[in-house]
């Protein structure tokens, strides 16, 4: 029988991720500040001790009276500046929903952690036992917390406990030893939680260290951060019902009440915008190597109206990729500057990387972009070669390191660059090695499979993964595909634009987005795909 050990337990808030104008202070739900909401859920767990919220100079003001009000201890770093290890989590994060699987070795609960300030937050709180949870978790459930407090306090030997919930529901439960062993890695606990070559194992989840959660909770892919306005609209409309009870509300109910509402709002979340049709490579599985696709050029000015229409998203993720290398329009960076300046802060770059002058790979490293997908689906060059229709590996890699020296000359880690494999019978010898060298070296890496693009072109699958009975499209709900002459397609598989619903500039985006979109959505609900030619043969309408 085990003895359980009597540790002093703090809850730890990170906002560190957050920015200045808009974080869980500012936001509000029901009027109460989102960081207030978290707050009062841990008071309501029976295993905190204490509660410390680790922030920035530039957010203080507003922490302060919420913290006064509640006896909350504040750690603040003065003024914000570029922190490698920091920052590369928080670009990881700002590209994913789920509780794990975030690029970078990220989970949810990373956000905001930078180990030696937590360690220092820790310390003024005389905790052994630290509770993770992001300021945007006003939906964190207590009774969860106190489960996962118990099973780590109990067993003795485990340095971290988690739940395998939906975002927002848990916490991460972290002992002081696992503390200061990534202090010195210069890590973060959610690592621990992904497939690492170096150290080989099986899922966590299965491995003791996680407890029991409900079976909604634990397959749901709803996110219950409350961290945008889009969110806090959807939680608002979801829990009417719930008024005066909210408070004491249980993670099952929650999932329930949130899996019933519907997605869509005013304006798309994502937005795919492609620049140009050319690219100096031309892979076998690129649409251009099979269909004739020339479209001008995207305009800067087009591109500045689209980015003011979407002005009021304040969790825009922007991908900027389509059929063509972005790389290759002449004002790439200017479009990147103007997408800022309008407020979008998550933008994504998906590149070849091949372009001749290495001095561009430089520039791309010194933009405001969180992450760069490249292209480079081989080991070898002769792979290389065969797949991308180019002998233009060297190049590749020499532009990748001017690329990545420039990042640390700056002392930066972003943008992060993240290598994609596109898997395929023609090169799947290498997709093994590939995945373990680029996780090695770069901390990251993706593996997806090719598209036919709704039946357009030859498909280049290793095996059809497309579910038998067919659904709605999952992506109607949240993603908007720009074309380079500005034209809205209906999604990136209509790579032709046969499915074209609006033009920037002729109609509102909102009014493509709910009227015209509305209906494309409503046709996949009833079942009517054979309405819509791409749709009717898509098999990528399971993808998230």
């Amino acid at each position: 029988m085990s003895t359980a050990i009597a540790t002093q337990t703090a809850a730890i808030i990170s906002m560190l991720h957050e920015r200045a104008d808009a974080n869980s202070a500012t936001r509000h739900f029901r009027t109460v500040p989102v960081l207030r909401w978290t707050i009062d859920r841990l008071c309501r767990s029976e295993s905190i001790d204490n509660v410390g919220v680790l922030c920035w100079e530039d957010q203080l003001d507003a922490v302060l009276p919420i913290a006064e009000r509640d006896g909350v201890d504040i750690l603040a770093k003065g003024p914000r500046r570029p922190i490698a290890e920091l920052d590369r989590i928080t670009a990881a994060r700002k590209w994913a929903d789920g509780w794990r699987g975030g690029l970078h070795s990220t989970c949810a609960i990373d956000a905001g952690f930078y180990a030696p300030w937590i360690k220092e937050l820790v310390e003024k709180l005389d905790a052994d036992t630290l509770v993770l949870v992001p300021p945007a978790a006003a939906m964190v459930d207590p009774g969860m917390i106190d489960v996962l407090i118990a099973f780590i306090n109990e067993t003795q030997t485990l340095d971290h406990a988690f739940a395998p919930a939906a975002t927002g529901l848990a916490p991460m439960v972290v002992k002081r030893s696992l503390l200061d062993a990534l202090v010195g890695s210069r890590s973060h606990p959610g690592r621990s939680l992904h497939y690492m070559p170096e150290r080989p194992m099986l899922d966590p989840v299965g491995r003791g260290t996680s407890i029991p959660v409900p079976a909604n909770v634990q397959q749901s892919t709803e996110n219950f951060l409350l961290d945008s306005a889009a969110k806090i609209r959807r939680f608002t409309s979801a829990a009417v019902a719930l008024n005066g009870s909210l408070i004491g509300t249980g993670s099952e109910e929650l999932v329930r009440r949130l899996s019933a509402e519907p997605l869509t709002d005013a304006l798309p979340r994502e937005v795919v915008l492609e620049l140009n049709t050319s690219r100096t490579t031309s892979p076998i599985y690129w649409p251009g190597k099979t269909l004739k696709i020339e479209r001008p050029d995207l305009t800067l000015r087009t591109a500045c109206r689209l980015f003011d229409e979407l002005r009021s998203v304040d969790d825009l993720r922007l991908t900027i990729g389509g059929v063509g290398d972005p790389l290759r329009h002449p004002h790439l960076f200017d479009i990147l500057a103007a997408a800022k300046s309008a407020g979008v802060h998550a933008i994504h770059v998906e590149t070849d990387l091949a372009e001749v002058d290495e001095s561009l790979a430089e520039k791309l490293a010194t933009a405001d972009v969180d992450v760069v997908s490249l292209f480079i689906p081989a080991v070898s060059p002769q792979m290389y070669a065969t797949v991308m229709g180019i002998d233009a590996m060297a190049r590749v890699l020499a532009n990748l390191k001017a690329f990545v020296t420039e990042r640390a000359q700056r002392a930066s880690g972003v943008p992060l660059v993240v290598p994609t494999f596109v898997k395929m019978v023609t090169n799947l010898a290498e997709m093994d090695g590939w995945y373990d060298q680029w996780l090695n070296a770069l901390g990251t890496a993706v593996i997806v499979g090719p598209s036919d693009c709704g039946g357009q072109i030859p498909t280049l699958a290793v095996a059809d993964m497309t579910p038998m009975k067919r659904r709605a499209c999952v992506r109607l709900g949240s993603r908007m595909t720009v074309l380079s002459d500005g034209r809205i397609a209906s999604c990136e598989q209509d790579v032709t634009g046969k499915q074209t619903l609006g033009e920037i500039g002729k109609q509102s985006v909102e009014e493509i987005w709910t009227k015209r979109f509305g209906a494309l959505r409503d046709d996949h609900v009833k079942g009517a795909f054979t309405k819509h030619a791409v749709c009717s043969v898509c098999k990528e309408w399971h993808r998230s």
